[in-house]
């Protein structure tokens, strides 16, 4: 994965921030639009709800990615990715809407897919999301000459 400004250094015990783990154990995609229209939307929506601390919509968004079809074939890595990075992140004991997802994943009420950890991951540590989501365009697309552009009009949009 490139090195950003964003990216986080290791902690102190030597490991990798989970933020830059996450984003370095991505799959690169050739699906541009897959990223563009549906993954970069759905993380910034996730970071508004957790913002917001809104646990039900966070699981409403987090179960009506499965229903996608356009993400039917990336489902079930997500899921995994998800779950890695939420029990990696469980130790946060501060962040409550970290703590109620995780808890709906466990009660099976979300799939934990690693879009919604990944925008609960910009509420909990502060991450600028217009940075977050050209970070993760740069770990998920091989090229990503006009992403900056996209990322712009995408949550200007949203805004």
């Amino acid at each position: 994965m490139p090195n950003t400004a964003s990216t986080f250094g290791n902690l102190p015990n030597g490991m990798r921030h989970p933020y830059t783990a996450l984003l370095g154990s991505l799959p690169r995609v050739a699906d541009r639009t897959l990223v563009e229209s549906f993954e970069l939307p759905t993380i910034a929506a996730a970071w508004r709800h957790a913002v917001k601390n809104e646990s039900r919509e966070l699981v409403a968004l987090d179960q009506g990615i499965l229903s996608n079809q356009a993400f039917t074939a990336h489902a079930n890595i997500s899921r995994k990715l998800g779950h890695q990075f939420t029990n990696r992140l469980l130790t946060l004991r501060h962040a409550r809407i970290l703590l109620r997802h995780a808890k709906a994943m466990e009660n099976g009420d979300a799939p934990g897919s690693h879009l919604i950890v990944f925008g609960l991951m910009l509420a909990v540590f502060s991450v600028s999301p217009r940075q977050a989501m050209f970070d993760y365009v740069q770990a998920r697309l091989p090229n990503t000459d006009s992403a900056f552009a996209v990322i712009s009009n995408l949550l200007d949009r949203a805004a």
